[in-house]
């Protein structure tokens, strides 16, 4: 599993599942807001009774987090009077142990989630603090680091349920390859599919000991036919998010339409299925692919796999010192499939990641000014890059360096944004040229469903239904490892009927939707 991506070292957090909007400043949300007693400017601590906010994100700890956060809550005890206890859950966990956690009303104030995770249920089930007052009155900087765009894109029944975090239109993504390798196998730069199949098979036939591929197996957006079929756009397919990023429901094009693979056997995503099952057959993917439980990046980085499919469009320095402490001469490079044509890609301005405010908690007026503090600057730094002069340096007024113990503490679980970001000074031109793409809003096309947000609770038995049934088959078939002609048949048998309910249910509050739009 890979879920930690970026430039380097803890900035390699800072590009994982980043979808959605980046352009200019947001205006202020019209609202009142209750005030429980504190102090509404956030300006100083004196007037604020001592609070630790509990915080509830997914990923690890990074090696500089004791001392990060020993400064983190300095400032914050300076601040707000605040300090902060962070939980981080495993991605393997994360859907598990944060429902238990939501509905055992456990003592949590803020909590990660998202809509391939569980956002739009928990939301509807009342778990989360709708946000509208609290941004208007202890917000301000939440509201001004993201425009207006991505505000009104990620709302759930128009309402604010969490903040949205991310900085750019689209998810950064590649295939990360041994240039190393190909070089040794005499093969020119990957620029297609067709150049990465025959660098797979050529390391396959002549490098014995390294597995050519790995996807996600047990994360449905790294599949490999999922991560293939995102950057057609001829198609432009992609997930409905009734249930994450699972094509057994998905939009096609532009026109409004909600499909069923059960119905459509959609001949793209077909054809990559087959071809992921050719892949598996050949030896190319991995034979453990579902199975495997260790990092698909550590796996690459300990000479064990050739190719990963990645959440960047550049490799991290860090990746490429950890390859060579195992091969000296290792090097990886991006094959980036992305098409660079403005107006061909598809947007929503959805983000993937949002952090939260648990309706349950005790402190919500603190934990929006602790959000607030940390979308200003120096404490996003903090956060994200950690110490200055000890961690990380600032090159210029958006670039930063990393020192030989570079690394914060969170990144995208709480705080990404456009605003505040700065870009690792190594990076190369290429990559800036696809990174600097995707945050212009004037290269993609308006998806027609951009404010939509599906509310499951019609059908939330179905989904459940569903869900259960999918696990059973869904990774096995879109990663190669079970025969499509075989198992595609007996997953439509098992799972028709209740697709069948919630594509019906999603189609009629997809056109009720576009009808308010006229």
């Amino acid at each position: 599993m890979i879920h930690k991506r970026g430039d380097s070292g803890m900035a390699a957090l800072k590009r994982l599942f980043l979808a959605g909007a980046l352009l200019g400043l947001t205006s202020a949300l019209a609202a009142c807001g209750g005030n429980n007693g504190e102090d509404s400017s956030g300006a100083g601590s004196g007037s604020l009774p001592p609070v630790t906010l509990k915080l509830v994100v997914p990923g690890a700890k990074s090696a500089n987090f004791d001392e990060v956060m020993a400064e983190v809550n300095k400032r914050l005890k300076a601040d707000l009077n605040t300090q902060l206890d962070l939980t981080f859950i495993d991605f393997a966990d994360l859907n598990q142990k944060t429902n238990v956690m939501l509905a055992s009303g456990e003592n949590v104030d803020l909590i990660f989630d998202a809509p391939w995770l569980h956002l739009d249920s928990m939301a509807s089930q009342g778990f989360y603090e709708e946000l509208t007052d609290l941004l208007n009155q202890y917000g301000p900087n939440v509201l001004k680091t993201r425009p207006q765009q991505m505000w009104d894109a990620n709302k759930i029944d128009g309402k604010i349920y969490g903040v949205p975090l991310g900085s750019a239109y689209t998810q950064a993504r590649s295939v990360f390859i041994r240039k190393d390798l190909r070089e040794k196998l005499g093969l020119p730069p990957v620029r297609t599919y067709d150049d990465l199949e025959k660098y797979l098979y050529a390391v396959r036939d002549k490098e014995l000991g390294i597995t050519p591929l790995i996807a996600g197996g047990d994360d449905v957006t790294y599949s490999w036919v999922n991560w293939r079929i995102r950057d057609d756009t001829g198609v432009n397919i992609r997930p409905t998010n009734a249930f994450g990023a699972s094509l057994m429901l998905y939009y096609k094009g532009n026109d409004g339409k909600v499909y069923n693979l059960f119905d459509t056997k959609e001949p793209q995503i077909w054809n990559d299925i087959l071809d992921a099952r050719k892949l598996f057959t050949d030896k190319v993917m991995s034979q453990d692919v579902l199975t495997n439980k260790s990092s698909q990046s550590d796996m690459q980085l300990q000479n064990k796999v050739a190719a990963t499919p990645e959440m960047a469009f550049g490799i991290p320095q860090a990746f490429n010192d950890k390859l060579k402490q195992v091969v000296p001469d290792g090097e990886l490079e991006a094959v980036r499939l992305f098409d660079l044509t403005p107006g061909s890609n598809l947007s929503n301005y959805k983000m993937d990641n949002f952090i939260c405010i648990v309706k349950a908690s005790k402190h919500k007026d603190r934990a929006m000014m602790f959000l607030d503090w940390a979308n200003k600057q120096e404490n996003y730094d903090l956060l994200e890059h950690g110490i200055e002069g000890k961690n990380w340096k600032a090159v210029g007024d958006r670039q930063y360096d990393t020192l030989g113990n570079d690394g914060g503490v969170v990144s995208f679980q709480l705080m990404l944004n456009p605003a505040l970001e700065r870009d690792w000074v190594g990076t190369d031109e290429e990559t800036r040229k696809y990174n600097g793409f995707i945050a212009k809003a004037d290269n993609f096309s308006k998806d027609i469903m951009t404010g939509f947000t599906f509310d499951p609770t019609p059908v939330k038995n179905e989904v459940a239904q569903f869900s259960t049934i999918q696990a059973k088959y869904y990774n096995g078939l879109f990663n190669g490892a079970l025969d499509p002609d075989d198992y595609f048949s007996k997953f439509k048998a098992e799972g028709e009927a209740p697709l069948k309910k919630i594509q019906t249910e999603l189609q009629k509050q997809v056109d009720a939707f576009l009808a308010k739009q006229k």
